[in-house]
């Protein structure tokens, strides 16, 4: 693998890694707002 196609692999991976941390934080969001919203139905 050529250094240019190594930086771009690089480059593809830390981008799908913000992705993924992204998917994962949305999750925790949503998670959190269900529970406070079902603690104060109550």
């Amino acid at each position: 693998m050529t250094p240019e196609e190594q930086r771009e692999f690089d480059r593809r991976r830390k981008a799908r890694n913000w992705a993924i941390l992204a998917a994962l934080a949305g999750l925790v969001v949503l998670f959190y707002l269900i529970a406070v919203a079902r603690l104060l139905r109550d």
